[in-house]
Formats: C-alpha cells, structure tokens, sequence
C-alpha cells in the first residue's frame, strides 16, 4: 500500500513537471475519477492518491 502511495507520488511529480499549467489545474481541481482518464487502467487507488497528492503539493508550491 505505501510503496504503492509512494510510486503515485515520484510519478505525479515528474507529470507536473512538466504539464502545462492548464493540465495541472485542470487535474488539480478535477475529480478523483479525472485523474483516473489520464492513467494506466491497472493502477491502483493508493497510486492515484498519492499522484493527486504530489499534483497538488507541485501546484501549492510546495
């Protein structure tokens, strides 16, 4: 489960990164199942949360 949250987050930094900033507020202020569309189908949910947390920490400048 937390290797998994960890892996979410490398991953949704990395994305960040280098996302437009309408990608990164689009996702940032979109749903739990946003996140989902841009994603591999056999990721799991502990991923997508730890992807939508580095996501947000890259938005809040953190």
């Amino acid at each position: 489960m937390d290797a998994e949250r960890k892996r979410g987050l490398e991953v949704g930094r990395r994305w960040a990164e280098h996302a437009s900033s309408h990608e990164l507020a689009t996702l940032v202020s979109g749903s739990f199942d946003d996140i989902t569309r841009i994603l591999p189908r056999d990721v799991s949910d502990h991923f997508i949360g730890g992807f939508r947390e580095a996501l947000l920490h890259f938005w809040r400048g953190a």
